[in-house]
């Protein structure tokens, strides 16, 4: 069982309470406020409306003992289902876990137990169906009997020249207008003629219509995302699109391995399409390895930026200071937030109701510190 901090362990999504989804998340080495040596279990609320519970985590050894088990002090409410997360820093010590004398674990395997109890005026048990707005949007994508504007996209040959062809997308002024707000997207067709479609000549089809899907409420799959992540992030930039452009970023920066190789232009991809978050793990990497960086041929063409400077001034104080940890162990305010990476500000932000796009010095103007609760 690994013991480095911050190391994540997620169960799959169980059900309970209802329609209520959750994930159990386990840090075996502990989160950056556990003490030395010490298990940390939080329970996230994955999907469902607004909840309060309290819980209880315990273990089983392989006799099918409990040797550990701890419940939550109080009801803590679980806003509805975004992944919010409460739990218990300091639950057990992972060397009696690991002990072999005491047969915890079973081929390495640790059996975890959690039980909720609902605050009744927060759930129903009841079976409640789900709200159907989400999926009567999703019937309208592409819908060519309601829709009142058409776009005609045209991709590129493979010398990059204009593709002959073209496809035609149905769509919805009123669904662009507010799940597209302020997109130039949306700002193409507000005075368009429907029988006249709007022409699009910079995004190849099948980018479009998985751009369009995501705006009607659509989930994009993870083979999508990890196929397609850096056309949708060019084609969200281009467009306007948020947090589009956020999710294909995030999903970038996962499948994207930075090398000495690449990560000078990682870099100045990331700065040009301002991906904060893909800028940061090229500093991150510059910082890591800086005598090979500073030694390739690669570091001639960095560019010469006094903001992209600051910047790597600003993400090594935050690895200085203990940033760049698990976001469920920093949903809590702490005296200087510089020190949080990008992910954990927009993790905070979002949780407030605040714009989440934006450089680190941006996102920390407006962080709302908040007195202190569990993370």
């Amino acid at each position: 069982m690994p013991a480095e901090k911050s190391h994540l362990v997620k169960s799959p999504l169980f059900r309970c309470c209802g329609n209520h989804e959750w994930r159990v998340l386990m840090y075996p080495g502990g989160t950056a406020l556990s003490g030395e040596g010490r298990v940390a279990f939080y329970l996230a609320h994955c999907s469902g409306p607004k909840i309060s519970a309290k819980f209880l985590f315990l273990t089983r050894d392989s006799s099918g003992k409990v040797p550990f088990t701890m419940p939550s002090s109080e009801y803590f409410t679980f806003a509805e289902g975004n992944g919010q997360c409460w739990g218990l820093k300091d639950f057990a010590k992972h060397a009696k876990i690991t002990d072999p004398a005491k047969n915890i674990l079973l081929h390495g395997t640790l059996t975890v137990e959690v039980r909720i109890k609902p605050d009744d005026d927060y759930c129903c048990l009841n079976f409640i169906p789900r709200n159907a707005f989400a999926k009567n949007m999703l019937r309208s994508f592409m819908d060519e009997d309601t829709s009142d504007v058409i776009f005609e996209v045209k991709g590129r040959t493979g010398n990059g020249d204009l593709s002959p062809k073209s496809t035609l997308f149905h769509a919805h002024k009123l669904i662009l207008r507010f799940c597209a707000v302020g997109s130039t997207l949306a700002s193409l067709c507000e005075d368009c003629d429907e029988s006249e479609p709007v022409p699009i000549v910079d995004v190849e089809p099948h980018v479009f219509k998985l751009m369009l899907y995501y705006i009607y409420g659509g989930e994009i799959t993870a083979a999508e995302w990890k196929d397609r992540s850096r056309e949708l992030i060019d084609a969200a930039d281009r467009y306007g699109l948020k947090n589009l452009k956020i999710e294909a970023e995030a999903w970038y920066a996962k499948h994207h391995t930075i090398t000495l190789r690449n990560v000078i232009d990682t870099l100045q991809y990331a700065d040009e399409k301002n991906c904060f978050l893909l800028k940061e793990g090229a500093m991150n990497f510059i910082l890591n390895n800086a005598r090979e960086v500073l030694a390739s041929d690669s570091f001639g063409e960095m560019p010469e930026s006094r903001s992209i400077v600051r910047e790597i001034i600003s993400v090594a104080t935050a690895k200085m200071h203990g940033g760049g940890g698990d976001v469920a162990s920093k949903r809590k305010s702490l005296e200087d937030p510089t020190v949080l990476s990008i992910n954990e500000l927009r993790a905070i932000l979002y949780d407030q109701g605040k714009d989440i796009d934006g450089p680190r010095n941006r996102l920390v103007a407006q962080l709302e510190l908040k007195p202190e609760t569990p993370p």
